[in-house]
């Protein structure tokens, strides 16, 4: 069921939205990563997906590998070893875009929860390094939010006409920059969440970027 959800709501965003990928008569949206990949999600009442990633391990190839290789620059050479996996596919539902959470050091989006998701489910698989392909204004953000993202080659324009960037992380790196400069962020992405965290009102009505990543 979870699964569903998840390809229900890449329909929406990347298919009907955005227009990244085909439509179809399932309005499902789906491709050959998935079969390998770790679903995250967070889920409001009555088990709603509301956001969604995904993270592809090391015993597959990586999107940038094939489907972004343009987005590679000359210089780096794909780390495709054990500690190393791909995130994709991360996008919130519409009707989520201004939902924020308090966890003890500011309101953030929702988005932080899949972020902290990803860092746990990385742990645990001995992951240290992450790659992704995002649009350009939100890789700055995401380095404004703390996360030491470098970019692996040029900002290009997608057939589509959106613009992407191909990046790398270090939760290392995260974790050693975080200590000093944002050390109540570090302690709760430690500490594994079994508890649900508390949602507050959502955002007043300003036009947010909307996270998404390919």
């Amino acid at each position: 069921m979870e699964k569903r959800q998840a390809y229900y709501l890449r329909y929406e965003i990347f298919s009907q939205r955005l227009k990244w990928t085909k439509g179809n008569q399932e309005m499902m949206e789906r491709d050959e990563y998935d079969e390998s990949a770790i679903f995250l999600g967070v889920f409001k009442k009555q088990e709603r997906l509301v956001a969604y990633l995904r993270l592809l391990l090391p015993d597959k190839p990586f999107m940038l590998e094939k489907v972004f290789s343009m987005l590679v620059g000359t210089d780096h050479v794909i780390r495709h070893l054990d500690d190393t996996a791909e995130v994709s596919r991360l996008c919130v539902a519409s009707g989520a875009k201004h939902d924020i959470i308090h966890c003890g050091f500011g309101v953030n989006s929702i988005t932080l929860l899949l972020y902290k998701g990803v860092y746990h489910c990385c742990l645990s698989n001995a992951i240290r390094y992450i790659y992704l392909v995002v649009e350009p204004k939100l890789l700055r953000l995401l380095k404004i939010k703390g996360y030491p993202c470098r970019s692996i080659g040029p900002s290009k324009i997608m057939p589509d006409g959106v613009s992407a960037v191909a990046a790398m992380m270090d939760w290392r790196e995260f974790e050693t920059l975080s200590a000093v400069r944002n050390p109540k962020m570090l302690e709760w992405f430690i500490q594994y969440q079994q508890t649900p965290v508390e949602q507050q009102s959502p955002l007043p009505a300003v036009d947010l970027p909307h996270q998404v990543f390919a």
